[in-house]
């Protein structure tokens, strides 16, 4: 069983430089979008996650869940902060005995996460993995490809067949193959 990620998405938003650009200049779609995706490639590995943000002051209170590059995305309820909904998802995934990793920076969460023996990292840190690992990323992405040839998946033994044929006059071989 996969462990739950649950991330209090305008949280790590307000953690993390880029996403603080993007909010300074009103692309919040844009910021929500960037978040999801760097969650997203974080949790394939082991994790279903689900982002949720706060709609407290929501003035559409009716926004459905949604999937999006494999996780779910959430808005509270208007008048209800994420705080909130995302104690319950945690007691909800512990009352199903899944293992439950918390980002949050709201102190209450991280209490309750820790008193339900959920592992809880802040905004900042959780930041800062993303962070890590983009920049890891980056540098793979940037780095000379390697040249692999056939010669060196090949064994010692397969090799020297090979040259061994490379080596035939032409037409010895021509004469085999037919």
């Amino acid at each position: 069983m996969k462990k739950q990620l649950i991330v209090d998405g305008y949280n790590v938003m307000f953690a993390m430089d880029p996403y603080r650009e993007l909010i300074t200049t009103e692309q919040w779609d844009t910021a929500r979008a960037a978040l999801i995706n760097h969650v997203a490639s974080y949790a394939k590995p082991g994790f279903n996650a689900t982002v949720v943000f706060d709609g407290t002051r929501n003035p559409n209170p009716d926004r459905d869940p949604v999937t999006l590059a494999g996780v779910t995305v959430l808005f509270s309820p208007y008048g209800a902060t994420a705080d909130a909904l995302i104690e319950r998802l945690v007691r909800q995934a512990r009352e199903h005995g899944q293992e439950v990793e918390v980002v949050t920076s709201d102190m209450l969460v991280q209490w309750t996460a820790i008193g339900e023996g959920v592992i809880r990292r802040s905004a900042a840190e959780f930041a800062d993995v993303l962070q890590h690992g983009y920049s890891e990323w980056e540098r793979e992405r940037d780095a000379p490809a390697a040249r692999v040839l056939l010669e060196d998946r090949l064994s010692p033994e397969g090799r020297s067949l090979l040259e061994q044929i490379r080596r035939r006059p032409r037409q010895e071989t021509r004469n085999q193959c037919e």
